[in-house]
């Protein structure tokens, strides 16, 4: 049995919960707030302070992985990620002692479809989709657009003192992003769908958009809980290295 601690975004909550009550493997969680997906560069302060404390020994929503007196009382074997790629928001982040291992994607919508590959070829099929889950429906659903547009603000208002600075340039921004015109559920296997799919129609039908379904897979995340890191699917970060993004189809790389 290995002993993973597991950083994830709350939005992963009941996907992971899930696959962890049926893992052989130890899974410590600690669950990072959603909204920290609206400033990056704070998500990505967060999860770094989160490794620090939890290889100092200091962290205190984990087990104790320190040596005292000579004897380790717990082997941390890896730190895994419940997040992608992120707006850039896993990039720069590093451990001194054990590997970080993040699953290759853009965003949480691959961990739930089961694979970049997957992700790609329905991301070209089907222009101007926004996503939603089991995880966005309990935390309040909003668009795709309306968080990136929330995140833009976030950053506008860190960068400008000027309020009408920051509205004119939100204007322009509005005015310049591809507006969706689908709504598209993605439903596990192991879930309920009915309340979900209710939520989706009803927003879909509010925007005047399509309303597609897409049938995931917990093929990704469950691989990642078991310590089954193909190369293709995650990158393994090693102590010293560094999260860097790759720009091309493997998304993420260590340096």
């Amino acid at each position: 049995m290995k002993h993973y601690k597991l950083l994830s975004c709350k939005l992963l909550n009941r996907e992971l919960s899930l696959l962890a009550s049926q893992s052989e493997n130890y899974i410590d969680i600690t669950w990072m707030r959603q909204e920290l997906h609206a400033t990056p560069d704070a998500l990505r302060t967060a999860l770094q302070a989160e490794i620090d404390s939890i290889e100092s020994g200091e962290d205190l929503h984990s087990a104790d992985y320190r040596t005292e007196r000579g004897r380790q009382q717990k082997k941390l074997d890896a730190i895994l990620f419940g997040y992608g790629l992120c707006s850039n928001a896993v990039v720069g982040l590093h451990s001194s002692k054990v590997p970080l291992v993040i699953p290759r994607g853009h965003d949480c919508t691959t961990l739930l479809m089961g694979s970049k590959e997957g992700y790609r070829e329905y991301f070209d099929a089907v222009k101007g989709t926004s996503f939603i889950s089991q995880g966005w429906a309990d935390h309040g659903f909003e668009s795709e657009e309306e968080r990136d547009l929330e995140a833009l603000r976030q950053r506008y208002m860190e960068e400008y003192d000027d309020e009408d600075a920051v509205e004119f340039l939100m204007e322009m921004a509005k005015n310049s992003m591809v507006h969706y015109s689908c709504l598209t559920c993605i439903f596990w296997p192991e879930f309920p769908r009915q309340r979900l799919e209710e939520m989706g129609r009803r927003h879909a039908a509010e925007n005047n958009w399509e309303f597609k379904t897409y049938e995931g897979s917990s093929s990704l995340l469950r691989d990642m809980l078991e310590g089954r890191w193909d190369e293709e699917k995650f990158l393994v970060v090693q102590p010293g290295q560094t999260v860097q993004p790759s720009y091309d189809r493997l998304i993420i790389k260590a340096e």
